[in-house]
């Protein structure tokens, strides 16, 4: 929804707003060893073992998903008594092969991942709001979790680009 609230607060405020919430976030991804790779528009993209692999990546960024879940209660907690409304955010997990390379020109690189499985956790992450959720994970991701986490299965779902079905899961909001 932040779309909406730009449309409503001057852009100074604005990017405080975004501001804030990109340094609560990152700092989320960050202790739990990620690297955040971009900000694009309101959202971040962020990845778990790379450029270093990690063994337990999967539970990296369920760990950071969750600790970001506390951290948007806090974020808008500051934003109530500032007089904004709350804000909203929806996670997409996926783990896959990729590929890792500085990408663009002489001019500007950048290092990015490249690959379906970017694709396909970009397409889970949009589905937060078709299902009124805020954390969704692929199969992939829950086959590797080394802790008992509570999920809700979501019946597979077609998305644009991707062959198959995604089998999903919701992290149920007890799970803190």
């Amino acid at each position: 929804d932040f779309t909406q609230l730009v449309e409503t607060i001057p852009p100074r405020e604005a990017v405080t707003i975004v501001n804030t919430y990109f340094e609560a976030m990152s700092g989320a991804i960050v202790s739990h060893h990620g690297l955040v790779l971009q900000f694009i528009g309101d959202e971040i993209e962020a990845v778990f073992g790379a450029p270093v692999a990690l063994e337990d990546h999967r539970q990296f960024a369920i760990n950071a998903a969750m600790e970001m879940r506390k951290r948007l209660s806090q974020v808008n907690l500051q934003l109530a008594n500032q007089g904004y409304p709350p804000l909203r955010h929806g996670i997409g997990l996926h783990t896959g092969k990729v590929v890792a390379a500085n990408i663009g020109s002489p001019h500007r690189l950048s290092y990015a991942m490249v690959g379906e499985t970017v694709n396909i956790a970009s397409r889970i992450q949009e589905l937060n709001k078709a299902y009124n959720t805020d954390i969704l994970i692929s199969d992939a991701v829950r086959e590797g979790l080394n802790k008992n986490i509570d999920l809700k299965s979501i019946d597979p779902v077609a998305v644009k680009g991707i062959r198959d079905p995604l089998h999903l899961f919701s992290i149920d909001h007890k799970t803190m």
